[in-house]
């Protein structure tokens, strides 16, 4: 009888074991949560590997051109830097005034991080942000960034193509694959309409010379095809001009005697920039609060280079010169931005050249 007994208690506690092993198994399935595996990204850029978890919320932007791409896909800045630091206020508080270009698509007021060579660390860190976007320039900094937040740093932003592959990187950061397909299938329709609006002018006038500097007598270089904006341009039926050159860089400089050289090009688009901040014209446009810091940016920027090749007799000498089809605009709106909005930039103004 007392080993019956025991066979029993065996044979109950049995059941009753099996019957809460199922009970909490089907307890787990029902309240279970995504693993570290399931919510993290491990995403490669030019710096390095960065694992990013969750959704990032609280972004920072190192550049102009990591703008252009994180408003492309409707993403915000918590805070910024400015490549022409005009703006001293802690944040932007009016981003259509203060931040060229890009400004009028910003609805937060991000934090300012002040000049995009030497970013501040210490109001960065105060602000504990989930993700830090920036370009190359910041590898010295890469070690101290990432320590601050999971950081992505981009590079060679002028070569063609690669601001779609940064595009798709900062996606797959924020989870946001397929939004960023669909901006590069936009982008195609848009080049269509520009090569169809611009055939009359490709036809008549087809070879331009890039050129970038800030005053003749100081060197300038020229951009060629293998670069994002020759690129860019021969994509709607220009075609560039350049000396031969040997290397394979998207922009080499080159003398003013070589300038004739390259008399082949029907029109000439010269990108002006200025890096000296102290002119006191500057401090007076803006204490007077009659321009946006783009408009002074863009005066700036454009000012030298205009009235150097408008005083340089071989500049004047070429055909293009004298056929009033030399056009002045900024390094930093054409070969700045380098991302969908730069592209509208770019056709925009390109059109307004050719209508004049």
């Amino acid at each position: 009888m007392l080993l019956i007994k025991k066979l029993l208690y065996w044979i109950i506690l049995g059941c009753l074991t099996a019957v809460l092993a199922i009970g909490c198994g089907a307890s787990n399935q029902t309240i279970s949560t995504p693993t570290l595996s399931e919510t993290c990204r491990t995403i490669n850029h030019d710096a390095g590997t960065t694992e990013i978890c969750d959704v990032p919320k609280t972004i920072v932007s190192l550049s102009a051109h990591v703008l252009d791409l994180l408003l492309a896909l409707d993403q915000q800045p918590a805070a910024y830097v400015t490549p022409v630091s005009l703006h001293r206020g802690d944040t932007f508080d009016n981003p259509a005034q203060q931040i060229p270009y890009l400004g009028h698509k910003i609805t937060t007021q991000p934090l300012n991080l002040g000049s995009a060579q030497e970013p501040s660390i210490e109001r960065l860190t105060a602000l504990e942000p989930d993700l830090i976007l920036g370009e190359t320039r910041n590898a010295d900094e890469y070690k101290l960034l990432s320590q601050v937040a999971p950081t992505l740093l981009l590079a060679d932003r002028t070569v063609p193509g690669q601001w779609q592959e940064h595009l798709t990187m900062i996606a797959n950061a924020l989870g946001q694959s397929e939004k960023a397909d669909a901006i590069i299938q936009d982008y195609q329709v848009t080049i269509e309409q520009a090569r169809l609006d611009l055939a009359d002018v490709t036809a008549a006038h087809p070879n331009i010379l890039l050129l970038g500097g800030n005053r003749l007598e100081e060197g300038f270089y020229v951009i060629q095809a293998n670069s994002y904006l020759g690129n860019l341009l021969e994509t709607v039926g220009f075609t560039i001009v350049s000396p031969p050159l040997p290397t394979g860089t998207p922009n080499a400089p080159v003398s003013l005697e070589a300038l004739p050289d390259m008399n082949s090009a029907d029109s000439i688009i010269i990108l002006g920039f200025n890096t000296d901040l102290n002119d006191p014209t500057i401090k007076q446009v803006l204490v007077a609060g009659e321009q946006s810091i783009e408009e002074i940016a863009e005066d700036h920027q454009i000012k030298a280079i205009q009235q150097s090749w408008q005083e340089n007799a071989i500049a004047q000498s070429l055909t293009a010169s004298q056929e009033n089809r030399v056009y002045f605009t900024t390094y930093a709106k054409w070969n700045g931005l380098n991302g969908p909005t730069g592209n509208e930039l770019v056709l925009e103004q390109l059109s307004q050249f050719f209508a004049e």
